[in-house]
């Protein structure tokens, strides 16, 4: 596949990062300087393309295409951002399959170009819903425990709260008091139940 830039262009300026003695032309100095603007955006941007390439296209005064190429070439030349490595290889093969594509299209290879053309949507995730957005049916509601003592269901303030709450806590009881009675320490609820006493210490 063509590269977005020429590779000894790209080399040089490597060479250059790396303390080479011979400086850059004012071609590429220019070059260099763009791909450092597109890389601070990226970063900025934690990886997302889309963005920096709306930003870099006002602060460079260059077109989209020539954005996205910058911000191509900035990441070959200093590697991917933390996190956009899938991205990355992602773009690359869809430059891949679409430049493939167009010789395809020249020979009139209609096999070549459906098989390109999945490539190209599936690498893109086209064929699925938006992978950004969750997935309704695997977000579970959060989960609240609520403690209640049983003093409560008959104190003044069990009435100020919501009707259905109190309904809802009475039908709970009425479980839990069957449960009781159903089981062998039935003989012991008036105990398990009792209100709490406060006891005076005893001198010795």
């Amino acid at each position: 596949m063509k590269s977005l830039v020429d590779d000894t262009t790209l080399e040089r300026i490597r060479l250059f990062y790396l303390g080479s003695k011979e400086s850059l032309s004012e071609h590429d100095e220019k070059v260099r300087c763009r791909w450092e603007a597109a890389y601070s955006l990226l970063i900025n941007q934690k990886g997302i393309e889309r963005e920096a390439v709306k930003v870099l296209m006002k602060l460079q005064n260059i077109s989209e295409v020539q954005a996205y190429r910058d911000v191509h070439n900035c990441t070959r030349c200093f590697g991917p951002v933390r996190g956009m490595d899938r991205q990355a290889l992602r773009n690359m093969v869809t430059q891949w399959a679409i430049e493939y594509l167009r010789k395809a299209e020249i020979k009139n290879d209609f096999k070549a170009i459906d098989r390109l053309l999945d490539k190209i949507i599936k690498a893109n995730n086209l064929d699925k819903e938006d992978m950004e957005l969750p997935d309704p049916s695997k977000i579970q509601p959060p989960v609240q425990l609520l403690s209640i003592n049983y003093s409560f269901l008959t104190s003044e303030y069990f009435k100020l709260i919501d009707p259905k709450a109190q309904e809802a806590l009475l039908k709970l009881n009425e479980k839990v008091m069957a449960l009781i009675d159903a089981s062998p320490i039935a003989e012991y609820k008036n105990i398990l139940l009792a209100d709490d006493t406060t006891y005076e210490d005893v001198a010795d």
